[in-house]
């Protein structure tokens, strides 16, 4: 709870509060401009609210920066904080001897699990808003009483809500399931308007289908096509190739046999010329026997006849070179060819072409059908999500309605006598209605928003209620101290601003009084002093 507040520029420089009821008396005569409101915009500020630096303006202006040190006490631990308006985004925490910079968001959530908020809470700030009701902030039209401003969207206001009566965990994780879909839809958007992934519209689905059946067909006879024709062709083709290969056989042969007579030309050539006659000499060292020079004789014979047939053997030669490399480019020709029947046997290429063209064509037309499909099964489970998160949303709305139309007809008929009509709320997926049915005055009205916020505070986390003097000034008199009995038996803080006192009855002052913990009057103004009046 809200245990102190501390700060010199206000008329007592410590205000204390206590659980349940906390009351800032005015004077009888209901003096005005004496800065009620804005002691009740100081205790929102220091629960971590913002619009003091902005709806209480006038009084920076007028008195300066303020700072403000605030004490908490939860389960019978102080804490204390320091905040000022010259810098409202920062708070300084204070740690045992140090003061420790941090933010209001940090603040916020100090607050948020010190006072307990469940799981998928609201933030701290969201839950207490419309239910801080102080002059200026314009959240106490009693015809709005869920709104924390009156332009605030229904759909800010419904979750909060939903949140605040523990009812929004299930919602949640659908839109979470929704929201990660929605992403997928957006990316698949986007892919379509590039251009990677053509849209197909229903009926070019159905056409799409009925091609890629047609493909399939197709391809499958493309196979049998093509098995039929590598049988065929390899009885072909070994045909061929054996009589291609024997005719290469036989060219091989002939270069074989050239090649020798080649061969023997070229020693011819080597070995024509007449042998030295110290050759024979060396002879006879092995075969004494030997006639020398009778083999001289014979070797000078042969050299003549060798002279004779030199350029026979030349010309021949020649010749042979000739047909050797006419050989040699029909062997490459035919082993070109028999390479060539090998690779048509392997590659029946108008086959393969089109089978290559069916199978592109069947990916991309498989892809967009695919993409179509994807994008129809997230449409229908977004459709689906939305439909649940709908049906589960209206659910909790008829449970909050239900129990706050309950418990706000009990506290009615605490405020009031002789049956009263009680207010009624609808909550709607798109709008809420809070009727006063048929008693509509404007202090019935604003009673009826009372007994809404208690209703409120029993049954929720909110951990407590601030209202202004502007909620009371329309409400009769008995009604209003019937609304101070309940306020105090309440065991979460409620402050309020009220005046003019001697109106009510004696158990209503003594009540008052008695959690009072700031009064004020033109004597003893909140900031010690006006600025209502110009100077002259």
């Amino acid at each position: 709870m809200l245990k102190e507040i501390r700060c010199s520029k206000l008329v007592h420089g410590k205000i204390t509060f206590h659980p349940g009821l906390n009351t800032l008396i005015g004077p009888d005569d209901g003096t005005n401009s004496i800065g009620k409101s804005s002691v009740l915009m100081l205790i929102d500020f220091s629960l971590a609210g913002d619009d003091f630096t902005k709806l209480s303006s006038d009084v920076i202006e007028n008195v300066g920066s303020i700072s403000v040190e605030i004490d908490f006490s939860f389960q019978s631990t102080l804490y204390t904080f320091t905040r000022n308006t010259d810098a409202p985004s920062t708070v300084f925490f204070h740690e045992k001897s140090e003061r420790v910079e941090k933010s209001i968001d940090d603040y916020r959530e100090f607050l948020k699990n010190h006072y307990n908020f469940p799981e998928g809470s609201a933030s701290f700030r969201s839950t207490v808003n419309p239910f801080f009701r102080i002059w200026g902030k314009e959240n106490y039209t009693p015809s709005k009483p869920l709104h924390s401003f009156p332009s605030e969207p229904y759909k800010n206001i419904k979750p909060n809500l939903l949140k605040l009566f523990s009812c929004y965990l299930p919602v949640q994780e659908l839109e979470k399931q929704k929201s990660i879909s929605q992403n997928k839809k957006t990316i698949l958007a986007g892919a379509f308007k590039e251009g990677y992934i053509k849209p197909l519209t229903k009926r070019e689905s159905i056409l799409c289908e009925k091609r890629l059946q047609d493909i399939k067909i197709e391809i499958d006879e493309l196979k049998k096509n093509i098995e039929l024709f590598s049988i065929n062709t390899s009885k072909i083709i070994n045909e061929r190739n054996f009589q291609l290969k024997r005719k290469k056989d036989i060219l091989v042969d002939s270069l074989y046999k050239i090649k020798n007579r080649q061969k023997r030309i070229e020693d011819n050539l080597r070995y024509g010329n007449p042998v030295n006659k110290k050759f024979f000499d060396k002879l006879n060292l092995y075969f004494p026997d030997v006639d020398s020079n009778k083999l001289a004789k014979i070797d000078q014979f042969h050299f003549g006849v060798t002279k004779i047939l030199k350029d026979e053997l030349v010309s021949e030669q020649s010749i042979l070179i000739e047909q050797e490399e006419k050989l040699n480019f029909d062997i490459k020709y035919l082993e070109d060819e028999i390479l060539e029947s090998v690779d048509l046997f392997e590659k029946p290429s108008s086959l393969i072409d089109r089978m290559l063209e069916l199978s592109f064509e069947e990916k991309n037309i498989s892809e967009q059908v695919r993409f179509r499909n994807v994008k129809s099964s997230i449409d229908d489970y977004v459709s689906e999500l939305s439909s649940l998160i709908t049906d589960k949303t209206a659910e909790s709305l008829r449970y909050i309605e239900k129990i706050l139309n309950e418990t706000m007809s009990k506290y009615i008929n605490v405020f009031y006598t002789n049956n009263p009509v009680s207010p009624e709320i609808k909550l709607f997926e798109n709008r809420y209605e809070f009727s006063h049915k048929e008693d509509s005055g404007t202090g019935k009205a604003y009673a009826n928003m009372i007994s809404m916020d208690m209703s409120i505070l029993e049954i929720t986390y909110l951990p407590s209620l601030i209202h202004d003097l502007i909620v009371f000034s329309n409400i009769e008199n008995h009604a209003i101290e019937n609304i101070i009995h309940v306020y105090s038996k309440s065991k979460k803080q409620i402050f309020i601003a009220i005046d003019k006192l001697a109106r009510y009855n004696e158990e209503t002052i003594e009540i008052i009084k008695d959690n009072k913990f700031l009064t004020l009057d033109s004597e003893h103004l909140a900031f010690k002093k006006s600025w209502k009046n110009k100077p002259r």
